[in-house]
């Protein structure tokens, strides 16, 4: 699995998702960041929010900052794109089964994912919620559907490429 983090806005929770993914073992996250939060470097006061937040991890992990379009980012990601959305319509995380070749896509903090992000994704998932509040906080959120990933991935359970794979040859077979 990869991780996309679309349009992230707020410098903290970016520091958590990337302790995050180094405690998971993920050493790259591509980014579309019109904020110029990633960056090579950072003053002060934003250096030790980085050393204590993300405690280290944030230059642990290699940013790939999407410069062009995110969309055509999104489209020539040949695995799934999984939207994480909170959204009652999507799947639920407990019945969801993730593919190692799956574009995990992350969106902001204040707006989610855009319709236009969105409609690249193949699939959506969502965190099942019992409480009253709107949604989790993205770093939460994140940790949680990365941590159901590697789970799945331990106990292999993940779904096999190879579904997408004949999907792909009979779609293709059907247009001739």
């Amino acid at each position: 699995m990869e991780v996309f983090v679309y349009a992230p806005e707020q410098f903290e929770n970016l520091c958590v998702l990337a302790r995050t993914l180094e405690v998971f073992g993920f050493e790259r996250c591509y980014v579309f960041d019109p904020h110029r939060i990633v960056r090579e470097r950072y003053g002060k006061s934003y250096g030790q929010k980085l050393r204590t937040v993300s405690a280290g991890a944030f230059f642990k992990i290699a940013w790939q900052r999407i410069e062009q379009d995110p969309l055509e980012f999104l489209r020539g990601h040949r695995g799934r794109r999984v939207a994480t959305v909170p959204r009652q319509d999507a799947a639920s995380l407990h019945h969801f089964r993730f593919r190692p070749s799956d574009l995990l896509v992350i969106g902001s903090e204040r707006h989610g994912l855009d319709l236009t992000a969105l409609a690249e994704c193949e699939a959506s998932v969502t965190i099942p919620q019992l409480g009253v509040t709107e949604s989790l906080n993205v770093a939460v959120a994140s940790g949680i559907i990365l941590a159901e990933f590697k789970r799945q991935e331990a106990l292999s359970l993940l779904e096999s490429d190879a579904i997408q794979e004949e999907t792909l040859d009979s779609s293709a077979c059907s247009t001739k």
